[in-house]
Protein backbone atom coordinates (compact mmCIF):
# COMPACT_ATOMS: atom_id res chain seq x y z
CA UNK A 1 0.00 0.00 0.00
CA UNK A 2 1.50 3.47 -0.70
CA UNK A 3 2.50 5.76 1.91
CA UNK A 4 0.30 8.78 2.72
CA UNK A 5 0.93 11.62 0.73
CA UNK A 6 2.73 14.00 2.09
CA UNK A 7 1.05 17.78 2.02
CA UNK A 8 2.99 20.75 1.76
CA UNK A 9 2.77 23.35 4.90
CA UNK A 10 3.64 27.14 4.36
CA UNK A 11 6.66 27.51 6.53
CA UNK A 12 6.57 28.65 9.94
CA UNK A 13 9.10 29.96 12.10
CA UNK A 14 10.59 28.70 15.35
CA UNK A 15 9.19 29.03 18.39
CA UNK A 16 10.22 32.30 20.34
CA UNK A 17 9.22 31.64 23.56
CA UNK A 18 12.00 30.34 24.88
CA UNK A 19 15.52 31.64 25.27
CA UNK A 20 17.63 33.47 22.22
CA UNK A 21 19.92 32.08 20.67
CA UNK A 22 22.32 34.64 21.48
CA UNK A 23 21.62 33.39 25.35
CA UNK A 24 21.98 30.09 24.51
CA UNK A 25 25.25 30.36 22.96
CA UNK A 26 26.44 31.82 25.56
CA UNK A 27 25.21 29.86 27.97
CA UNK A 28 27.25 26.66 29.32
CA UNK A 29 24.31 24.68 30.55
CA UNK A 30 22.38 24.62 27.57
CA UNK A 31 21.59 21.72 26.19
CA UNK A 32 20.26 22.00 22.33
CA UNK A 33 19.36 19.04 21.86
CA UNK A 34 16.76 18.78 24.61
CA UNK A 35 15.43 22.47 23.25
CA UNK A 36 15.38 20.96 19.72
CA UNK A 37 13.19 18.03 20.90
CA UNK A 38 10.73 20.00 22.51
CA UNK A 39 10.54 21.83 19.32
CA UNK A 40 9.63 19.20 17.77
CA UNK A 41 6.99 18.39 20.20
CA UNK A 42 5.53 22.12 20.02
CA UNK A 43 4.99 21.87 16.46
CA UNK A 44 1.92 19.99 17.23
CA UNK A 45 0.00 22.42 19.08
CA UNK A 46 -1.43 23.31 15.96
CA UNK A 47 -5.01 22.04 14.82
CA UNK A 48 -2.92 19.74 13.07
CA UNK A 49 -3.95 16.34 14.43
CA UNK A 50 -0.71 14.44 12.61
CA UNK A 51 2.14 15.69 10.67
CA UNK A 52 5.28 14.21 8.56
CA UNK A 53 8.83 15.18 9.30
CA UNK A 54 8.19 16.84 5.59
CA UNK A 55 5.51 19.20 7.33
CA UNK A 56 7.75 19.47 10.82
CA UNK A 57 10.99 20.44 9.32
CA UNK A 58 8.94 23.19 7.49
CA UNK A 59 6.87 24.82 10.30
CA UNK A 60 10.20 24.71 12.36
CA UNK A 61 12.18 26.47 9.10
CA UNK A 62 14.72 23.39 9.42
CA UNK A 63 15.64 21.22 5.99
CA UNK A 64 13.73 18.02 5.56
CA UNK A 65 16.70 15.72 7.49
CA UNK A 66 16.76 17.35 10.80
CA UNK A 67 13.83 16.38 12.59
CA UNK A 68 14.25 12.35 12.06
CA UNK A 69 16.53 11.35 14.94
CA UNK A 70 14.40 13.81 17.76
CA UNK A 71 11.15 12.18 16.11
CA UNK A 72 12.44 8.79 16.01
CA UNK A 73 13.54 9.60 19.71
CA UNK A 74 9.98 10.86 20.29
CA UNK A 75 8.37 8.24 19.05
CA UNK A 76 10.87 5.38 21.11
CA UNK A 77 10.05 7.20 24.01
CA UNK A 78 6.19 6.79 23.58
CA UNK A 79 5.54 10.70 22.92
CA UNK A 80 4.83 10.22 19.38
CA UNK A 81 3.38 7.51 17.37
CA UNK A 82 3.30 6.81 13.82
CA UNK A 83 0.24 6.37 11.63
CA UNK A 84 -0.51 3.03 9.32
CA UNK A 85 0.16 2.96 6.69
CA UNK A 86 2.04 6.35 5.98
CA UNK A 87 4.53 8.51 7.33
CA UNK A 88 2.36 10.56 9.82
CA UNK A 89 3.01 11.10 13.31
CA UNK A 90 0.46 12.14 16.12
CA UNK A 91 1.40 13.26 20.45
CA UNK A 92 0.14 10.35 22.12
CA UNK A 93 -1.51 10.45 26.08
CA UNK A 94 1.67 10.03 27.30
CA UNK A 95 2.70 13.60 26.25
CA UNK A 96 -0.63 15.28 27.16
CA UNK A 97 0.66 13.99 30.22
CA UNK A 98 3.61 15.84 30.55
CA UNK A 99 2.19 19.13 31.95
CA UNK A 100 -1.62 17.56 33.12
CA UNK A 101 -0.96 16.54 36.56
CA UNK A 102 -0.05 19.75 37.60
CA UNK A 103 -2.63 21.64 35.71
CA UNK A 104 -5.46 18.67 37.05
CA UNK A 105 -3.84 19.70 40.59
CA UNK A 106 -4.03 23.49 40.23
CA UNK A 107 -7.61 23.97 38.79
CA UNK A 108 -8.15 21.78 42.08
CA UNK A 109 -6.63 23.86 44.54
CA UNK A 110 -8.82 26.93 42.86
CA UNK A 111 -11.95 24.75 42.42
CA UNK A 112 -11.24 24.04 46.49
CA UNK A 113 -10.32 27.44 48.30
CA UNK A 114 -13.76 29.11 48.60
CA UNK A 115 -15.27 25.37 50.17
CA UNK A 116 -12.15 25.71 52.64
CA UNK A 117 -12.81 29.35 53.00
CA UNK A 118 -16.88 28.90 53.85
CA UNK A 119 -15.73 25.35 55.73
CA UNK A 120 -13.56 27.56 58.32
CA UNK A 121 -16.56 30.38 58.93
CA UNK A 122 -18.88 27.53 59.70
CA UNK A 123 -17.11 25.52 62.04
CA UNK A 124 -14.46 28.22 63.10
CA UNK A 125 -11.88 26.32 62.96
CA UNK A 126 -8.44 25.94 60.53
CA UNK A 127 -9.19 23.48 57.48
CA UNK A 128 -6.31 22.15 55.42
CA UNK A 129 -6.16 20.31 52.21
CA UNK A 130 -3.53 17.41 51.67
CA UNK A 131 -2.11 15.27 49.19
CA UNK A 132 0.07 11.84 49.35
CA UNK A 133 3.47 12.12 48.48
CA UNK A 134 5.69 9.11 48.65
CA UNK A 135 5.26 8.31 52.38
CA UNK A 136 4.66 12.25 52.99
CA UNK A 137 1.27 14.30 53.35
CA UNK A 138 1.67 17.61 51.65
CA UNK A 139 -0.77 20.45 52.68
CA UNK A 140 -1.63 22.38 49.39
CA UNK A 141 -4.18 24.59 50.71
CA UNK A 142 -5.40 26.12 53.90
CA UNK A 143 -7.74 28.48 55.00
CA UNK A 144 -6.69 29.13 58.94
CA UNK A 145 -7.95 30.55 62.21
CA UNK A 146 -5.16 31.66 65.18
CA UNK A 147 -3.65 28.12 66.48
CA UNK A 148 -1.20 28.20 68.96
CA UNK A 149 2.20 28.64 67.28
CA UNK A 150 3.59 25.15 67.97
CA UNK A 151 0.81 24.25 65.54
CA UNK A 152 2.27 25.67 62.24
CA UNK A 153 0.82 24.32 59.43
CA UNK A 154 1.24 26.26 55.99
CA UNK A 155 0.80 25.13 52.22
CA UNK A 156 3.90 23.52 51.83
CA UNK A 157 4.10 21.72 55.05
CA UNK A 158 5.06 17.84 54.64
CA UNK A 159 4.40 15.74 57.55
CA UNK A 160 4.25 11.84 57.85
CA UNK A 161 0.78 10.39 56.56
CA UNK A 162 0.68 8.59 59.44
CA UNK A 163 0.53 11.11 61.73
CA UNK A 164 -2.31 13.27 60.75
CA UNK A 165 -5.65 13.06 60.16
CA UNK A 166 -6.03 14.12 56.36
CA UNK A 167 -2.46 11.25 55.60
CA UNK A 168 -4.91 8.49 57.80
CA UNK A 169 -8.24 9.27 55.61
CA UNK A 170 -6.18 9.03 52.59
CA UNK A 171 -4.35 5.66 53.81
CA UNK A 172 -7.54 4.28 53.97
CA UNK A 173 -8.11 4.23 50.62
CA UNK A 174 -4.67 2.78 49.32
CA UNK A 175 -4.39 -1.35 48.30
CA UNK A 176 -3.53 -3.11 51.62
CA UNK A 177 0.26 -3.36 49.91
CA UNK A 178 0.45 0.27 49.48
CA UNK A 179 -0.15 0.98 53.28
CA UNK A 180 2.20 -1.92 53.86
CA UNK A 181 5.12 0.36 51.86
CA UNK A 182 4.19 3.26 53.63
CA UNK A 183 4.16 1.86 57.18
CA UNK A 184 6.18 -0.84 57.25
CA UNK A 185 5.39 -3.89 59.27
CA UNK A 186 6.58 -2.44 62.76
CA UNK A 187 5.01 -0.24 64.96
CA UNK A 188 3.51 3.13 63.69
CA UNK A 189 5.82 5.54 65.16
CA UNK A 190 3.79 7.66 67.96
CA UNK A 191 3.63 11.81 68.05
CA UNK A 192 2.36 11.93 71.31
CA UNK A 193 0.85 9.68 74.32
CA UNK A 194 -2.29 9.25 72.48
CA UNK A 195 -0.83 8.05 69.08
CA UNK A 196 -2.07 4.60 67.90
CA UNK A 197 1.36 2.64 67.38
CA UNK A 198 0.22 -1.03 67.30
CA UNK A 199 0.51 -1.76 63.58
CA UNK A 200 -2.69 -4.33 63.60
CA UNK A 201 -5.04 -1.17 65.59
CA UNK A 202 -3.79 1.27 63.18
CA UNK A 203 -4.64 -1.08 60.04
CA UNK A 204 -7.72 -1.34 61.70
CA UNK A 205 -8.51 1.82 62.22
CA UNK A 206 -8.14 2.54 58.64
CA UNK A 207 -10.57 -0.07 57.90
CA UNK A 208 -12.97 1.75 59.79
CA UNK A 209 -12.46 5.28 58.26
CA UNK A 210 -12.45 3.61 54.88
CA UNK A 211 -15.72 2.73 55.56
CA UNK A 212 -17.23 5.50 57.50
CA UNK A 213 -15.73 7.92 54.76
CA UNK A 214 -13.95 10.03 57.87
CA UNK A 215 -10.97 10.11 60.08
CA UNK A 216 -11.30 11.31 63.87
CA UNK A 217 -7.95 12.49 65.10
CA UNK A 218 -8.18 12.85 68.53
CA UNK A 219 -4.78 14.29 70.24
CA UNK A 220 -2.53 11.80 67.86
CA UNK A 221 -0.90 14.55 66.06
CA UNK A 222 -0.62 17.30 68.91
CA UNK A 223 -1.61 17.40 72.23
CA UNK A 224 -4.43 19.23 73.18
CA UNK A 225 -5.90 19.52 69.17
CA UNK A 226 -8.80 17.37 67.53
CA UNK A 227 -8.64 17.52 63.43
CA UNK A 228 -11.95 15.80 61.40
CA UNK A 229 -10.63 14.61 57.75
CA UNK A 230 -12.68 13.37 54.87
CA UNK A 231 -12.04 12.36 51.25
CA UNK A 232 -11.85 14.30 48.23
CA UNK A 233 -12.86 12.00 44.78
CA UNK A 234 -11.85 13.03 40.74
CA UNK A 235 -14.64 12.03 38.22
CA UNK A 236 -13.11 8.12 37.87
CA UNK A 237 -13.88 7.55 42.08
CA UNK A 238 -10.14 7.93 43.19
CA UNK A 239 -9.51 9.84 46.30
CA UNK A 240 -7.31 12.68 44.71
CA UNK A 241 -6.98 14.70 48.12
CA UNK A 242 -7.77 14.98 51.81
CA UNK A 243 -9.28 18.27 53.91
CA UNK A 244 -9.63 18.30 57.38
CA UNK A 245 -10.73 20.58 60.20
CA UNK A 246 -8.61 21.53 63.00
CA UNK A 247 -9.58 22.99 66.68
CA UNK A 248 -8.00 22.84 70.23
CA UNK A 249 -9.75 20.45 72.08
CA UNK A 250 -11.73 22.95 74.09
CA UNK A 251 -13.56 23.91 71.08
CA UNK A 252 -14.31 20.82 69.25
CA UNK A 253 -16.21 18.71 72.11
CA UNK A 254 -17.80 15.35 71.44
CA UNK A 255 -21.15 17.22 70.68
CA UNK A 256 -19.54 19.73 68.44
CA UNK A 257 -17.32 17.31 66.78
CA UNK A 258 -20.78 15.15 66.27
CA UNK A 259 -23.38 17.21 65.37
CA UNK A 260 -21.13 20.28 63.29
CA UNK A 261 -17.82 19.59 62.51
CA UNK A 262 -18.34 15.91 61.00
CA UNK A 263 -21.27 16.46 58.84
CA UNK A 264 -19.91 20.18 57.77
CA UNK A 265 -16.21 18.64 56.67
CA UNK A 266 -17.95 15.48 54.79
CA UNK A 267 -20.02 18.41 53.25
CA UNK A 268 -17.24 19.93 52.27
CA UNK A 269 -15.55 16.96 50.67
CA UNK A 270 -18.41 16.07 48.76
CA UNK A 271 -18.82 19.70 47.30
CA UNK A 272 -15.25 19.84 46.04
CA UNK A 273 -15.48 16.26 44.95
CA UNK A 274 -18.75 17.13 42.77
CA UNK A 275 -16.57 19.89 41.07
CA UNK A 276 -14.11 17.64 40.48
CA UNK A 277 -17.20 15.27 38.19
CA UNK A 278 -17.55 12.99 41.39
CA UNK A 279 -20.56 11.14 41.04
CA UNK A 280 -21.65 8.67 43.99
CA UNK A 281 -22.85 5.43 42.66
Amino acid sequence: MNPTPETPLPPTPPATDGPDSAEADKSPYWVEALAQGLAVLRVFESEHGSLTLTDIAQRLGWNRAKPFRYVQTLERLGYLSREEPGRRYRPTSLTMSLGYAYLSRLSMIELAQPVLNQLRTTVNASVHMGLLDGKELVYVANARIPLPTAINIHVGSRTPAYATSIGRILLAYLAPEAVDAILGTGPIPAMTANSTSDPVAFRQMLARARADGVVFNDQEFHLGVRSIAAPVFDATGHVVAGINATAMTHAFTDEVVRDAVLPAVCAAASEISRGLGYVKA
